[in-house]
């Protein structure tokens, strides 16, 4: 059995860190061995585990494919890669991350299907992943997410049937697909409301 640590969060992350490149180098310069991963850009950590919990580097210009390595953050609560040039498939590994409350990989380049997988972390509350060129269809496992609370996969290539059983995710406040036509739909407390784009 593999033990994770801070010094495992720590090794992660300076893998991902040599699989992207950024044209400023922010992280090259800051995510460095010789300070603390909780002091790095980007990285919280919790206050009674000091274990990586959050991932935000949100516009920072990266560019490259997010690698398996960051399945073995297995404390992080949220990942938050939006608005960067990430491409290439979603890595499974990231269905380890069972504490993930909240992902986010709008804004990218990111292909493939969107991945069976992803049932497996089934506490996240918000699954942003607009804007990219995931293809395929909408798989059914996602309505086993049951604190989903908000699903964005609008402006993506999918295509196919929006799975019924999503709609019986009694945690759910809005969706935003774009299939054959772009929908938004926000529950009510009188049932659902569609709106068309």
């Amino acid at each position: 059995m593999t033990v994770r640590n801070l010094n495992s969060d720590q090794f992660a992350l300076l893998e991902f860190k040599d699989l992207i490149a950024g044209p400023q180098n922010v992280l090259a310069n800051n995510w460095t061995a010789s300070t603390s991963v909780c002091n790095w850009i980007g990285v919280s950590c919790g206050i009674l585990h000091k274990r990586v919990i959050a991932l935000n580097l949100i516009s920072m210009n990266l560019r490259g494919t997010i690698p398996p390595h960051l399945g073995n953050l297995s404390f992080l609560l949220s990942l938050d890669l939006s608005s960067n040039h990430f491409y290439g498939h979603l890595p499974k590994e990231l269905g380890q991350l069972h504490r993930l409350r909240i992902l986010r990989l709008s804004y990218n380049s990111l292909n493939g299907e969107i991945p069976s997988w992803l049932w497996n972390i089934h506490r996240v509350r918000r699954l942003e992943m607009k804007n990219n060129n995931f293809t395929g269809t909408i798989p059914e496992t996602l309505a086993n997410m049951p604190n989903l609370e908000i699903l964005n996969l609008g402006a993506n290539q999918l295509s196919g049937q929006v799975p019924s059983s999503i709609f019986k995710i009694s945690s759910l406040k809005a969706i935003s697909l774009c299939l054959m036509i772009c929908v938004n739909i926000f529950p009510s407390l009188k049932g659902f409301t569609k709106k068309y784009a």
